[in-house]
């Protein structure tokens, strides 16, 4: 039954990520303050990326690669990049971008899933999961698998919805201060996309560290405002207002550093114990 349930949720996923293929093969020139908060993130985990000086030819490993874009990226930084994505859309569209930004004999696509990866065991110098984890129904589980392909000593990369983000926290629908009402207005509306799920930051430390896997950076980003999923700022008064509190939250600003909508951890595995 539970693997009938997994199925069936990552169906509605699936189904769901099919719906935006429009919308993410055009989010690094569209407009909004979602786009921008995407934009800013990518920015931040190339920062990140960048400051790890992984030698060229380093394999990587992207989970939910979307259109490409930042595999793509990390091909033409001379990495060898594998990436996957559970909507085979998604992986035609990324192959698209590749072939057309000269970076197709650098990076393999596939369709491939979070919870059973098709590779070896500590064979990847870096795993990236980008949005992924809120989309997932055991995080747990997918960051130990994860793990397990990352070798000792390598890195991961993971974005989490923050459940203590301020936006969260404002929203009916997603804040857990509202959850009975939540209940009833999903009841009411029959929304037929799937619910993404809150983490609290705390959580994830725990269980990336469960599995081997130790903090070294982490931070939180976007501030995009919204009530029952709705903008509640128009443009251009909405970017503007992520943008000056993601500044900051950026300089460490108490009050304001952790409560970005998005959790970003840098973790490194330990080294194995040499009995």
């Amino acid at each position: 039954m539970e693997l009938v349930n997994h199925l069936h949720q990552q169906e509605k996923v699936n189904t769901y990520f099919q719906s935006q293929l429009v919308y993410w093969k055009d989010v690094y020139s569209i407009t909004g303050v979602q786009a921008e908060i995407i934009r800013d993130r990518h920015a931040a985990v190339l920062s990140w990326i960048d400051s790890l000086a992984l030698a060229p030819g380093s394999r990587v490993l992207e989970i939910g690669c979307g259109a490409g874009f930042l595999a793509i990226a990390l091909a033409l930084r001379g990495l060898r990049v594998y990436a996957i994505d559970s909507v085979e859309s998604m992986v035609e569209l990324a192959r698209q971008h590749a072939v057309e930004a000269g970076a197709a004999s650098q990076l393999s696509l596939n369709v491939g899933d979070i919870y059973a990866l098709a590779f070896e065991d500590a064979c990847f110098d870096l795993v990236l999961a980008i949005g992924v984890i809120p989309w997932v129904e055991h995080a747990s589980l997918a960051i130990r698998e994860m793990a397990r392909v990352t070798r000792p000593g390598g890195h991961v990369i993971i974005t989490t919805a923050n459940s203590t983000g301020l936006a969260s926290l404002l929203d009916p629908l997603v804040s857990p201060a509202f959850s009975p009402l939540k209940r009833r207005v999903k009841a009411v509306l029959h929304r037929p996309s799937p619910g993404m799920t809150f983490h609290g930051n705390h959580f994830i430390d725990k269980t990336l560290a469960g599995v081997g896997l130790i903090k070294t950076r982490g931070m939180t980003r976007g501030f995009g405002f919204s009530f029952f999923r709705h903008p509640v700022f128009p443009e251009p008064i909405g970017t503007s207002l992520h943008q000056r509190l993601q500044r900051l939250a950026n300089r460490n600003v108490p009050g304001f550093r952790s409560i970005g909508m998005a959790y970003l951890v840098l973790a490194r595995k330990q080294d194995q114990v040499i009995q």
